[in-house]
């Protein structure tokens, strides 16, 4: 199954789709009263004193990695193949928002747990979870219009 997942194609996408992830969280910061969120993630580093002096670097760092990670369920065959429509954007934001209510179900789940991270990001306002949302929609989109599958 490896054979058929396009590493560069991958790699490059994943990459390309965590900055605009990120870049449109920041340019849009405000817009209807949306986005914004990375000032959130920087309050909880800073909350739990990771990184001092460098939370901003490890913010970006952190989202690039999760971006590269995160996107080999999408370019998994067995995945990417069961994604409905034929590829491209739609097929992206389709595993977007399955991916966001993973996120809140792991978040929810562990937050019934006790863990502090996910308490915090549980209790965001609904504004941060609506832009949570629209922002892995983006992503998705993003993977789905630059991953090119192996022919």
């Amino acid at each position: 199954m490896i054979n058929e997942v396009n590493f560069f194609s991958y790699f490059f996408s994943s990459l390309v789709a965590g900055y605009v992830m990120m870049a449109v969280d920041i340019m849009m910061d405000g817009f209807l009263g949306l986005f914004g969120t990375y000032r959130e993630y920087l309050n909880i580093i800073k909350q739990f004193g990771m990184f001092n002096g460098f939370e901003d670097v490890i913010m970006v760092l952190g989202h690039m990695i999760n971006s590269v990670v995160l996107a080999l369920f999408f370019v998994h065959p067995a995945v990417y193949r069961r994604l409905p429509f034929k590829g491209g954007i739609a097929k992206g934001i389709v595993f977007g928002a399955f991916w966001h209510v993973c996120v809140v179900l792991f978040l929810f789940i562990t937050s019934l747990g006790g863990a502090k991270f996910s308490i915090t990001m549980m209790s965001a306002s609904l504004s941060s979870q609506v832009s949570l949302f629209l922002l892995h929609l983006v992503w998705g989109a993003v993977l789905g219009l630059l991953y090119w599958q192996k022919d």
